[in-house]
């Protein structure tokens, strides 16, 4: 790591740690299209329920003067495949002009010249690019996609060749998981970094499908290991490690009162659908504000009153101790068991195996509701 990427890591928890004080939003993750060229089995995207007419090009702009004036600076764009909308040199170039750190998150599959002429003259703070598997046979049993791998390749190198902040990333599924160095082999060859992500999360809307792509919690470690061990890596206590999203990452006050959401969602970060709804969250998005027809404090009030709400006392997480390096958090529980104050099993049995405990024995919560305090295990 450079010394400016460790100054600019230094300044932005600085500024987030002074955000979460003030509860002023600082990052917002701006989803500009659902939909994608790709296939992937294990995707969370659930389109079924979330049809058009999506935002257009004067209403995305709106948006992003929204943002402005709420004082955003980490602005992402996800989709879907944010490339596949005709509008996106203008919604970007938009962003750029009103001084947004823009990220982009894409397969780079639909990449071409013309972006990256438009990257060379106004370059994206950070281009992330998912890689599905380090040759075509592996990528393309996740895309669904034949020719894919090709198309990834061909924009991987434009985006080099454009001179980009580039970095690719894997969620680790069961089609990747005996790969882990071979995709690491894959990245440094190119000098490229790369992440992975080890865990996959139910669609937005509480579907089982991606869950069944899931690694073990046991294989989770055994990766785990040896990631830090390609990557010459000492990980921190489990409390600090990375979470997907810098927000995630961002810890309560342990002296102060135990809150719905201990991490940054609707403290410092916020997310915006491609409907135009603002939400605390990408995983759980209820409740959600549009964002266009509400005046942005009381949207941002609103939001408030929902994350900081008191964990009740005896919701199944209440009190524990390993609660502050879970992943388990309230969206998670909230697609897995239909309940945010609940706890998601599998992430909880990913947290027990981190710290060499026996997984917890859990109630069937979609099957058998019960009331909340028959609920902790």
């Amino acid at each position: 790591m450079s010394v400016a990427e460790i100054s600019v890591n230094t300044f932005e928890k600085r500024l987030r740690r002074v955000a979460r004080k003030e509860r002023r939003p600082l990052s917002c993750l701006f989803e500009i299209t659902p939909t994608c060229n790709l296939r992937c089995h294990f995707c969370y995207v659930a389109l079924d329920p979330y049809q058009g007419p999506y935002l257009t090009t004067q209403q995305m702009c709106a948006v992003l003067d929204k943002l402005y004036y709420a004082g955003v600076l980490w602005l992402t764009f996800t989709g879907g495949e944010i490339f596949s909308r005709r509008d996106f040199p203008e919604v970007y170039r938009y962003a750029r002009t009103k001084g947004f750190l823009v990220t982009l998150f894409t397969n780079a599959t639909m990449m071409n010249e013309r972006l990256a002429a438009l990257f060379r003259e106004l370059p994206p703070f950070l281009v992330e690019v998912s890689i599905y598997g380090h040759n075509a046979e592996i990528y393309e049993a996740t895309t669904q996609i034949p020719g894919s791998f090709a198309r990834f390749e061909r924009g991987i190198t434009l985006l080099q060749n454009a001179g980009v902040p580039l970095k690719l990333k894997t969620s680790l599924s069961t089609f990747t998981q005996d790969h882990v160095p071979e995709l690491h082999r894959y990245c440094e060859a190119r000098g490229l970094k790369h992440s992975v992500d080890l865990t996959l999360d139910h669609t937005h809307n509480g579907g089982d499908t991606p869950t069944l792509y899931r690694l073990t919690t046991k294989k989770i470690m055994q990766i785990g290991a040896e990631m830090d061990a390609i990557q010459g890596y000492v990980p921190p206590p489990t409390q600090e490690r990375q979470m997907p999203l810098p927000e995630c990452s961002e810890g309560g006050d342990p002296d102060g009162p135990e809150e719905l959401y201990r991490c940054g969602a609707g403290r410092t970060a916020l997310f915006v659908n491609a409907l135009g709804q603002a939400s605390h969250c990408v995983i759980d998005r209820d409740p959600s504000f549009p964002i266009l027809d509400m005046d942005w404090d009381e949207l941002w009030t609103k939001m408030g009153e929902w994350v900081t709400q008191p964990l009740p006392p005896d919701a199944p997480c209440s009190g524990c101790g390993l609660r502050g390096g879970c992943q388990s958090c309230p969206a998670r529980s909230r697609i897995a068991t239909g309940s945010p104050y609940l706890k998601d099993p599998y992430y909880c049995d990913v947290t027990h195996e981190r710290n060499g405990l026996e997984p917890a024995i859990h109630p069937d919560y979609r099957r058998a509701p019960r009331p909340l305090g028959a609920c902790a295990s």
